[in-house]
């Protein structure tokens, strides 16, 4: 059991740098990979994606189970979180466009996109290997 719980949460917080460097890659994308973007934009924008998708993650569950479950199942409970996480940044990107709550933290609707569809790829890339580690460490183990 206390396997199990660490397990989780190490894939949690796989996940999280995923997304982070999915997001950086983003605008490096965005910007024709160059750092011609404001890096303290960056800075004050990637915590605050990091948090409102670890909110996508806790609701959808998406880092539960990751051992147990098939593929196609992973990758839809990866679609689902990297689309509540987008849905959530598009409606705060039009309230803060709307309202001017805060200027530096205006995404370009682009880099979501761009975002969403590395964080789909990365997810997906990192669960494989995930699962691929685990099961040879399993194996190896019961071999034993």
């Amino acid at each position: 059991m206390a396997t199990h719980f660490s397990n989780k949460w190490l894939v949690l917080g796989i996940d999280l740098f995923t997304i982070a460097v999915s997001f950086f890659l983003a605008y490096l994308i965005r910007f024709n990979l160059s750092m011609s973007f404001s890096m303290s934009k960056l800075t004050l924008q990637l915590p605050m994606v990091v948090l409102i998708v670890l909110m996508a993650f806790l609701i959808t569950g998406s880092y539960k189970g990751l051992f147990e479950h098939s593929g196609a199942q992973d990758v839809y409970k990866v679609f689902r979180a990297i689309g509540l996480s987008s849905l959530l940044l598009f409606g705060l990107m039009v309230i803060n466009h709307t309202w001017q709550v805060s200027p530096e933290f205006n995404i370009p609707f682009s880099i979501i996109i761009i975002y969403s569809l590395l964080s789909i790829v990365g997810l997906t890339a990192s669960h494989f290997v995930i699962k691929v580690f685990y099961n040879a460490l399993v194996n190896k183990t019961s071999k034993k």
